[in-house]
């Protein structure tokens, strides 16, 4: 490390300057370094985004509807209607449809190819054919570089399809046709040879097919048959009597009717006057019906039926309980005797039952093979008399139209995307640059302050860089003298500043000349600069107050300030700041005005305020607002080292800002004081 040691003969100014120097250089730097990597990836991104192929898209619907769908041979899990989707996809994407459809493109001046292969592959890789959900329409999409082609190609895509599915569904009804006849001729000899196993085991067994032809069979059967009669009419009987005992002598329309003529007739008598009469009350009034001699004559008469209905009923009702009690008891001894000749001859029923199953289930088995033959059959006949089965559908939903935008790439899109990565790799090459070029490090050595800044630089040589190009860190001593060892810059306390109330307070209570010079001091000038203050530095026009001097520079003025703070009438050149014989006012006059105000204002500090105190607070300002320190003099003037240091714990609460990012003017200034 190289320690460079400037004593008595440097002033602060001079350190100062040399740090912003550095400073300036750094920031110099930096922005060559973003400005040039993100110049750089923005052109290469944008060329890269503009310079890719445009790509179009076009869409069509297409209905294909196949008549003979039904007759296709049914899928596990796969319903006939999905199948026969599915199959349309499957041919509208082949490679022989392709070819065909591309043969038909070439004859109208669009070659899609050198040769039938790869004019197929390239409309497969331009073609997606999607189904619609819930219907039986085809979405056909093609994607390429030529609008026009795109269009004719979708738009040729029906006819080719139309014609090569005429000639696919006559080649598969034929095929299907040749299946189903096979297999009628397959099942025909099936049915064939069951039926002669079936002759040869009733040959030689002696079982016959009907029951009645066999004793034990017949015998059995007819028991069986008459136990089963037997138990039913128990039951019947029984029933019927349960249904009459419960029912005691009450008597309920329809019981009895079908054992009881008369009671059949009185009652269908009395059903067929009701009918009349509902007819009757549908076609008249009640008021008329009333006074019809027919309508009261049937009602009479249908009275009186139902009276005898009622008296018939009951004279039957115990005839009938009489008569179910004597068929049940004859249909239980009924019961009993048939069973004890079915227990006898049951015996002898197990060698002809067994060998009856055995008939049966041939009998069964021919029957379906029978029912199968008859099902093939019918099939056969349905395939050669159905010649429209052969004639598919294809039906143009939506057709194609020439796409006028490009669907991909998305030019705007991916140049936002491409700003954004140039200021990403800008910002991260910046980055990667400063870590080679890390900022000076301030630190205090002995009685001075010593200042290290990376290796190649120097205060001392032109432009701030050593000659020589070492790389090797090095220091520069700021030595004030044994009257400056006391506080080191970085430990230097704040400065005392007025809070925002205080200055508008301060403000309030001053008038006229006073007040313009409190807002002066709060804008950042120091005593010197407001004692050198002239009417002609107001230009009230332009809204500017015009500082002069070594830190000259133009500070905006508010509306109440040009409106509020009238310049006295006089020559340009006299001074703003005077007393009433028109004298410009010294130090010691400016600092009795401002400690006049602080006091009439009530303010703590009271007489010890005065123009740096003021100015301070517009520094403290300007800091706490993220202003940069390097920008800090085109607004306030000159600062020193023990300022900037005095600043640097304030400075370090808020990051860092351009002047176009802060407010100038402090809320105190911003707004008119009362009065």
């Amino acid at each position: 490390m190289q320690v460079l040691s400037s004593h008595q003969s440097g002033s602060d100014f001079e350190h100062q300057a040399r740090a912003a120097g550095l400073a300036r250089q750094g920031n110099r730097r930096r922005l060559a370094v973003f400005g040039g990597v993100f110049v750089a990836c923005l052109v290469a991104g944008q060329v890269w985004n503009y310079s890719r192929t445009e790509l179009y898209r076009a869409t069509a619907r297409l209905q294909v509807v196949l008549p003979d769908a039904a007759a296709l041979p049914p899928t596990p899990g796969v319903s006939p209607s999905n199948t026969a989707q599915a199959n349309q996809l499957q041919v509208l994407t082949s490679r022989p449809m392709l070819a065909t459809l591309a043969n038909v493109m070439a004859k109208d001046g669009m070659s899609m190819g050198r040769s039938d292969e790869e004019a197929a592959a390239r409309i497969q890789a331009m073609l997606q054919v999607l189904p619609v959900a819930g219907t039986d329409v085809l979405l056909l999409q093609a994607e390429g570089e030529k609008p026009k082609q795109l269009a004719a190609l979708l738009n040729r895509l029906p006819e080719v399809v139309r014609d090569q599915m005429v000639a696919m569904q006559g080649l598969a009804a034929d095929n299907r046709l040749l299946v189903a006849r096979q297999e009628l001729t397959r099942m025909e000899a099936s049915v064939a040879e069951r039926r002669a196993q079936m002759d040869r085991f009733r040959g030689t067994v002696d079982v016959l097919t009907d029951r009645d032809e066999n004793e034990a069979v017949a015998r059995s059967k007819g028991l069986n048959l008459a136990l089963n009669a037997a138990v039913e009419k128990e039951a019947v009987a029984q029933a019927r009597l349960q249904s009459l005992t419960e029912a005691g002598a009450a008597a309920r329309p329809g019981q009895g009717a079908r054992d009881d003529p008369t009671l059949t007739g009185l009652e269908t008598r009395a059903a067929q006057m009701r009918e009349e009469l509902r007819e009757m009350e549908r076609r008249f009034t009640p008021d008329f019906m009333a006074i019809d001699p027919r309508a009261r004559s049937l009602s009479a008469r249908l009275a009186e039926l139902e009276q005898q209905i009622v008296q018939q009923r009951s004279a039957g009702q115990q005839n009938t309980l009489s008569t179910a009690q004597q068929e049940l008891a004859a249909a239980r001894a009924t019961v009993e005797r048939l069973r004890t000749q079915l227990t006898e001859a049951r015996p002898g029923l197990k060698v002809a039952a067994s060998r009856f199953s055995q008939a049966k289930t041939l009998e069964e088995d021919l029957a379906q093979l029978e029912k199968a033959r008859r099902d093939l059959l019918e099939r056969v006949a349905r395939l050669e008399a159905d010649q429209k089965r052969r004639t598919p559908s294809v039906t143009v939903v939506e057709s194609a139209a020439v796409p006028t935008e490009p669907f991909d790439p998305n030019h705007p899109r991916d140049g936002v995307l491409v700003l954004a990565g140039a200021l990403a790799a800008a910002l991260l090459a910046m980055g990667l640059v400063e870590m080679f070029n890390r900022a000076p490090v301030v630190a205090p050595v002995g009685g001075g302050t010593t200042v290290v800044v990376p290796g190649g630089w120097a205060p001392g040589a032109p432009g701030g860089m050593l000659g020589s190009g070492a790389a090797t860190p090095q220091a520069l001593t700021l030595d004030a003298g044994p009257s400056a060892a006391a506080p080191a810059l970085l430990a230097a306390p704040p400065p005392q500043v007025l809070s925002q109330p205080e200055a508008a307070a301060m403000l309030a209570a001053a008038q006229g000349a006073t007040r313009w010079a409190v807002a002066a001091a709060l804008m950042g000038l120091g005593s010197a600069e407001l004692l050198a203050l002239r009417r002609a530095d107001i230009d009230a026009e332009a809204g500017l107050l015009r500082v002069t001097g070594s830190w000259a520079r133009s500070l905006p003025l508010t509306g109440w300030l040009r409106q509020a703070l009238p310049v006295a009438p006089g020559e340009p050149g006299a001074a703003l700041l005077s007393d009433a014989a028109g004298q410009a006012l010294d130090d010691a006059d400016l600092q009795a005005m401002l400690a006049g105000a602080a006091v009439d204002a009530g303010l703590p500090q009271g007489a010890t305020v005065n123009a740096e105190l003021l100015r301070y607070t517009c520094i403290d300002w300007l800091v706490g607002q993220g202003l940069r320190f390097s920008d800090l003099p085109a607004l306030v003037g000159r600062l020193d080292a023990s300022q900037v240091a005095a600043f640097a714990s304030r400075a370090a609460e808020v990051p860092r800002r351009a002047p176009g990012e802060v407010a100038l003017l402090m809320p105190a200034l911003q707004l008119p004081p009362p009065g």
